[in-house]
């Protein structure tokens, strides 16, 4: 039976090329530019073998593979680790949740680690985790920043996950980009089930119109910093407030913080 790969960039020649040497390998090869397009394909897809780059627009490469190792938990298709930067450190590779990570390289080197690579899948061999080139290339980042990168990465991520309010990150088309462990609780269900999820669907009938003004007064407003309402959803009593989120590609985003009103209560 045909396999099939998920391949994951925002480089779409490198996506092609990738896509081209699966294709070789007698693989169905399924395309996405960013993780919030994977999450979508692996939604709909049997997938048995994913490729993803580490940093992307939108749903990066950390969270698309916490997703995936969340939603499939043992029962997890290889993942492989694609990107620019040199990673030679196996406890960096843990932080980044892959089973392998390959550099992007020159092409000849990248067809010489891409074989060796599905061959040892295929035939169930054991392999290092880290594959690739000795000799970083020159267009990737010194072994010393590309771990400051990842750590970088993380300690972002760190924040939002330990900040004592639920926080959620809204898409133009109103589609969660990222939801830290609090809100996921609050909302009672679990990370995967969230994530690329339009916020409306997770509100009930009489609070979605509620939302979506809120999500408008923002918006249109540009003096107005945030607006907030109530909602109780799945027995929880919730404050929710609504902000428009500002970055540099001018995008209309929001930022959803949500707060158990009956345990802030309890514990004021």
């Amino acid at each position: 039976m045909q396999k099939t790969a998920l391949v994951v960039d925002n480089d779409f020649f490198f996506v092609e090329f990738l896509g081209e040497l699966l294709e070789k390998r007698d693989y169905k090869v399924i395309k996405a530019y960013d993780g919030k397009e994977a999450i979508s394909k692996i939604e709909t897809e049997n997938i048995d073998l994913m490729f993803a780059d580490i940093i992307m627009p939108n749903i990066d490469g950390l969270e698309l593979i916490k997703f995936v190792r969340m939603k499939y938990k043992d029962n997890c298709f290889p993942v492989v680790a694609v990107s620019g930067v040199m990673v030679e450190h196996l406890d960096i590779l843990d932080k980044i949740g892959a089973d392998y990570y390959i550099p992007k390289d020159q092409i000849e080197i990248m067809l010489t680690i891409f074989n060796g690579l599905i061959d040892s899948i295929e035939s169930h061999s054991t392999l290092p985790n880290v594959i690739g080139s000795a000799i970083e290339p020159d267009a990737m980042l010194p072994k010393r920043e590309s771990v400051e990168l990842i750590d970088s990465l993380h300690f972002q991520k760190s924040i939002i996950e330990c900040i004592g309010v639920g926080v959620i990150v809204l898409d133009t088309d109103i589609r969660i980009l990222e939801i830290n462990p609090l809100a996921a609780r609050i909302l009672n269900r679990p990370y995967f089930e969230l994530l690329n999820r339009s916020i409306i669907s997770i509100f009930p009938d009489y609070k979605k119109q509620k939302l979506i003004n809120a999500l408008k007064k923002v918006l249109h407003n540009k003096e107005l910093d945030k607006t907030v309402f109530f909602a109780t959803i799945d027995s929880n009593n919730i404050r929710v407030i609504v902000s428009q989120l500002i970055a540099d590609d001018n995008k209309t985003r929001w930022i959803l913080a949500l707060e158990d009103y009956e345990k802030r209560e309890e514990q004021a």
